[in-house]
C-alpha cells in the first residue's frame, strides 16, 4: 500500500487531487492537510511515501514544509503542485534542492492526465517529473548563472569534508536524490572541458570518483603537478579494475 499526503489550502483543489490519486494509484492510502504546518504534523504522524504539496500556502509555505520533512527523512518523495512557474519559486526551491533534483513540479494549469502521469513517474517509477514550462524557466536561470551558486558551494564544502551523500542530505535538510543531482551539476561545472569520451565511456561511477579526487586537489590548492598525475594514475588503476576500461593518462 502506498501512503500519500496531499497538502493544499483550497478544499476543492485538494479533493480534486485526491480523486485523481485514487484513480491513478489503486492501493493508495491518502491523507490530507490544509496548510504547510498541518502538512508537517500529518507527515510526522503518518510517514507517507510521497507528499503532493502546494507551494504558496498559509501558516507555512510548501518549500519550508518540504525542508522540515527532508530534515527528518531525506528519502521522502515530494511532488510540488503549483499554479505558477515563477522564477522566484524555483529559486526558493533551489535553496533546499537544486533544480535538477526536484522529484516533481506539476502545474495546476495542466490537464488531469499530466498530474496523474507526474504521480506515477515520481511514486511508482522513482523518476523525476518536471513540467516542460518549468524546465524552460530552469534553463534560462542556469544560462545566466555560470558560477557556482550557494547550494553548489555548500555541497562542494561537504564533499571536501568527506561526507557521504546521506550525511550531506541530513546536514543540509535536502533529499538524497537532491544531493546526488547537485553533485552531478557541480561536476558538470567544475570539470567542463575534460575528455568527453572518457566521461561517457567510463560511466557515472568512475566520473563521480574522479570528481571527489579533483575536489580534494582544489581544497589543498597548492598541489604539485606530479601529485595530480599520481592521483590520475590511481584513478586509472581503479577504473581498470572496476569497469574494465582504460582511461588515458597524461604523463606530461
Amino acid at each position: 500500500m502506498h501512503k500519500i499526503l496531499v497538502v493544499e489550502d483550497l478544499a476543492a483543489l485538494r479533493q480534486h487531487v485526491i480523486s485523481i490519486l485514487k484513480n491513478t494509484i489503486t492501493d493508495a492510502k491518502v491523507s490530507e492537510a490544509q496548510n504547510g504546518q498541518e502538512g508537517v504534523d500529518v507527515y510526522r504522524r503518518e510517514k507517507p511515501d510521497m507528499v503532493i504539496m502546494d507551494i504558496l500556502m498559509p501558516e507555512l509555505t510548501g518549500t519550508k514544509a518540504a525542508q522540515q520533512i527532508w530534515a527528518e527523512n531525506p528519502n521522502t518523495k515530494i511532488l510540488f503542485w503549483s499554479q505558477f512557474h515563477k522564477e522566484s519559486y524555483l529559486r526558493e526551491i533551489a535553496k533546499i534542492v537544486p533544480d535538477e533534483a526536484i522529484h516533481g513540479y506539476a502545474l495546476k494549469t495542466e490537464s488531469d492526465e499530466k498530474l496523474a502521469h507526474a504521480i506515477r513517474t515520481v511514486l511508482l517509477h522513482d523518476n523525476s517529473y518536471i513540467d516542460p514550462i518549468v524546465r524552460g524557466v530552469q534553463s534560462a536561470i542556469n544560462a545566466r548563472e555560470g558560477l557556482l551558486n550557494e547550494s553548489e558551494q555548500a555541497i562542494l564544502v561537504d564533499l571536501i569534508m568527506g561526507l557521504t551523500d546521506k550525511a550531506i542530505a541530513m546536514r543540509q535538510h535536502i533529499s538524497v536524490r537532491g544531493v546526488q543531482n547537485r553533485i552531478s551539476a557541480l561536476s558538470d561545472k567544475l570539470v567542463r572541458g575534460l575528455d568527453i569520451h572518457a566521461k561517457e565511456t567510463a560511466g557515472v561511477e568512475v566520473f563521480n570518483t574522479r570528481m571527489r579526487i579533483m575536489l580534494e586537489v582544489f581544497r589543498q590548492g597548492f598541489v604539485e603537478a606530479e601529485d595530480i598525475n599520481e592521483l590520475e594514475k590511481d584513478l586509472a588503476s581503479w577504473t581498470a579494475r572496476r569497469l574494465n576500461f582504460e582511461m588515458p593518462i597524461d604523463d606530461r
